[in-house]
């Protein structure tokens, strides 16, 4: 088929300069040529891209031509996703109905039954497509009982620009009244959105919360957060804050709050008799609670009392008493005596402690252990140290050839084996030719020795097929 010619051609310009739309607008002519002749055709004619000329056929909505056939294209599915063909017909009747594969047919199968089909959403509405952009994705996917995403890639596809509220003197009147996120509540907006609106406008935020007071500092930590927020007129993250700024530890469970009576202003310890620190307005500890500490476990104190473990055992080490706990009882006369008789495994289980205290009491108490398995050196064998092969020394002195190089390497004494002689060059001479222990052995070196060297040398090792 043979394409008229065109006037672009006749003006001279190059075939290899396509033309824009935006320079070059389109022309009824050359809208008159899409759909009658192939997209290739066209494109070369007119001296514009193929995908110009695509996208400005199906914008006009022409159909294409000179297509191939497709026989692999597959036909959209219904809304029911034809459950109710395969709820109905057998494999071959769906084969000639859809015109699909056996393995397309079990697969869709499969995925019938097993519930794994992914939900069609239905078609998007005209009275849907015209409220797109009036308000956020957000609520109109809830509107809409769609997903977000869907909205979104509707409004892009439509080109839609985002939603944009702009700003109503109304709604100018409410910022700085309430907080950012309140308003932003109220006016369904973001937070950042209003925050850049009220400092562009100069507007102060809402004020500050109201200072704290002492009394109300003094009670934080004496009772739970909720308590003292609503006592306060606060939130709770406001009390917490303040009590963590504040070095005040968590209220572990419900306590009352003594307050420290003083007679004056020179005595730094309080009159009563609750154990307060110094300058301390008030105590959380009475003083019949603190006659049960070191009398008791710190468990039975926190069970009879309603406290924590570890509200005790903080409160009985700023008092500086002992514990009373069965567990950590004081060493006897006889369990002492035991230390360094035998290897502190075997003495754990006899006095009923674990190994890392007996190790820590007799390191305390100075006391040398005594392991039956550690070989201890005499000066007159140290002296054999690096005057006599590591071997013979062993041999002498009856230790063992590890005990001996580690005894050496730890005093810094070097051995007395000579280095390995350097390599002559009949020795290289034979790396290479028979296998490396045979050369070893011949060298009279070692196996790791000659592997090295070998190595080193870029010689390849020797097989049984060198020899052929």
């Amino acid at each position: 088929m043979k394409v008229p010619q065109s006037k672009s051609r006749v003006d001279g310009r190059a075939s290899n300069e396509p033309r824009s739309a935006r320079q070059f607008p389109w022309t009824k002519e050359e809208d008159a040529l899409l759909g009658k002749f192939t997209d290739r055709e066209v494109a070369e004619r007119l001296n514009r891209t193929l995908g110009a000329v695509r996208d400005r056929r199906k914008f006009l909505g022409k159909p294409a031509v000179g297509h191939a056939p497709q026989p692999f294209r597959m036909e959209r599915e219904p809304r029911d996703g034809h459950a109710r063909l395969f709820a109905t017909k057998s494999n071959q009747e769906l084969r000639a109905i859809l015109g699909w594969s056996y393995k397309r047919i079990h697969t869709r199968r499969r995925q019938l039954v097993g519930g794994k089909v992914r939900k069609q959403q239905p078609e998007w509405t005209l009275e849907e497509d015209r409220l797109l952009g009036t308000k956020p994705d957000q609520v109109l996917a809830r509107k809409f009982g769609r997903p977000v995403s869907a909205v979104r890639h509707r409004r892009w596809k439509k080109r839609i620009c985002f939603y944009l509220k702009a700003w109503r003197p109304a709604d100018d009147r409410i910022l700085g009244t309430r907080t950012d996120r309140e308003v932003a509540l109220l006016l369904d907006r973001s937070v950042t959105n209003v925050g850049w609106r009220r400092k562009k406008l100069g507007i102060p935020p809402k004020a500050k919360a109201r200072p704290w007071t002492p009394e109300e500092e003094a009670l934080l930590g004496s009772k739970p957060d909720e308590d003292l927020a609503r006592k306060f007129g606060r939130t709770v993250v406001a009390v917490e804050a303040r009590r963590i700024q504040l070095d005040r530890p968590k209220p572990d469970a419900a306590f009352k709050v003594v307050k420290v009576i003083t007679s004056g202003a020179r005595r730094k310890q309080p009159t009563n008799t609750v154990n307060a620190r110094p300058g301390a307005a008030y105590c959380t500890w009475t003083a019949e609670e603190d006659t049960l500490l070191g009398k008791f476990a710190d468990e039975e104190v926190a069970r009879r009392l309603g406290y924590s473990v570890t509200r005790v055992r903080r409160r009985r080490h700023l008092l500086g008493l002992p514990s009373n706990n069965p567990s950590h009882r004081h060493w006897a006369k006889e369990e002492i005596a035991l230390l360094g008789t035998r290897p502190d495994r075997e003495i754990a289980p006899l006095v009923n402690r674990s190994l890392e205290n007996v190790r820590y009491k007799r390191l305390a108490l100075g006391i040398p252990f005594r392991n039956p398995r550690y070989e201890i050196w005499k000066p007159g064998e140290l002296a054999l140290l690096g005057k006599l092969p590591d071997e013979e020394v062993a041999r002498r002195t009856g230790h063992s050839l590890t005990s001996v190089r580690h005894a050496r390497t730890k005093r810094h004494i070097l051995s007395v084996r000579r280095a390995a002689p350097d390599w002559r060059p009949e020795e290289e001479a034979l790396l290479g030719t028979a296998p490396d222990a045979e050369i070893a052995v011949r060298l009279k070196r070692t196996l790791a020795a000659v592997r090295f060297r070998r190595s080193k040398r870029s010689i390849p090792a020797w097989h049984s097929f060198c020899a052929v």
